[in-house]
């Protein structure tokens, strides 16, 4: 991997990490405010509120997926990152930048 696609790559997942905590800081809001809604209202269970379960659940998918990025970083710079664990030959950019966590490239999956 070249050190323009390693570039690339690092860009991308600052990006997608920085998109990520503005995701969290909107669902956290969501939440707090769903959480005095509830308050408030005697009548509301957990089970009857849907959408404070499914904006839960993109919250600790969206802070699961920052931790996966932010350990991604470093390993960029290393010498065997993009490179398949099984077989040992260069994973292929276009796969590395769909998934940085790849380690294994489409043949030994």
């Amino acid at each position: 991997m070249t050190k323009e696609e390693r570039e690339h790559i690092r860009k991308q997942v600052r990006n997608e990490i920085s998109s990520l905590e503005k995701s969290v800081i909107t669902l956290t809001e969501l939440l707090d405010s769903e959480v005095q809604s509830d308050a408030n209202d005697w009548f509301t269970t957990k089970e009857s509120n849907p959408s404070k379960q499914i904006n839960e659940i993109a919250l600790a998918k969206a802070r699961q997926r920052i931790m996966l990025l932010r350990e991604i970083l470093p390993r960029i710079d290393n010498p065997d990152y993009g490179i398949c664990v099984i077989c040992n030959k260069p994973i292929p950019f276009e796969r590395m930048k769909a998934v940085p966590s790849a380690t294994r490239c489409i043949s030994c999956q």
